[in-house]
């Protein structure tokens, strides 16, 4: 398993916090490892939650996510460095990672 370490901003840190399970952000909160899967999956459920509860469409979150699909580009260019987009494109459809790795957040 290979891990990565990526460094985010204050603000970036705290909303990513807001993203994960109780258990994942005890994890960012000590400093520990996250599941690369569980990470991605977090966020993508956390920014596609509205369509699926019927306040907005998939086109709507597309533009009104500004900072939170930054979070998730700069999440995935560490793990897929030529492919920024490659966890966005997956809004909306069955999540899918051929990696297995683990993350690790610095502030």
């Amino acid at each position: 398993m290979r891990n990565y370490e990526i460094t985010l901003t204050r603000k970036q840190y705290a909303m990513l916090e807001k993203m994960l399970t109780s258990d994942n952000a005890g994890r960012l909160a000590r400093n520990q490892p996250i599941n690369g899967y569980d990470l991605f999956q977090a966020v993508l459920e956390e920014i596609y939650d509205a369509v699926e509860s019927g306040w907005s469409t998939l086109e709507t979150v597309l533009e009104e996510s500004p900072e939170q699909l930054d979070l998730l580009r700069t999440l995935t260019k560490t793990v897929f460095p030529d492919d920024e987009n490659y966890f966005v494109r997956q809004l909306g459809k069955k999540f899918k990672c051929k990696k297995d790795f683990e993350i690790i957040i610095n502030l």
